[in-house]
């Protein structure tokens, strides 16, 4: 028994720490007259995979997070790597938990590209 549990308890922490992925926001031209506009894309690190249309909740963060992404306006260039939660079955679908670093040149670079 106490081999199941111990199984199930770490199959649980491996399943929370790999659902935890990286990614920049991006502004992809769209404007809207109304609310919800699909104005950002999420892009995922390292794969460069494009989540069009798809805004990511700032919730999560901290106070002094979600102040440094206004600062900068890191949700609309990418120059922030946020760490976070993807699930495209829920609303919204990505939810950043947290702020890792500054996008470098290359990835904040890949927004501006259009797949």
């Amino acid at each position: 028994m106490k081999i199941v549990a111990a199984t199930v308890l770490l199959g649980l922490h491996l399943q929370s720490v790999q659902a935890e992925t990286l990614f920049v926001t991006c502004d992809n031209g769209i404007r809207c007259f109304r609310a919800p506009c699909p104005a950002r894309d999420v892009l995922l690190l390292p794969s460069n995979r494009r989540l069009p249309g798809t805004e990511a909740s700032l919730e999560q963060l901290t106070v002094a997070e979600r102040k440094r992404v206004a600062d900068v306006s890191g949700s609309y260039y990418g120059t922030i790597v946020f760490a976070g939660e993807i699930d495209e079955s829920r609303k919204p679908p990505v939810i950043a938990t947290r702020i890792v670093r500054n996008a470098t040149k290359v990835e904040a670079a890949l927004c501006r590209k259009r797949s």
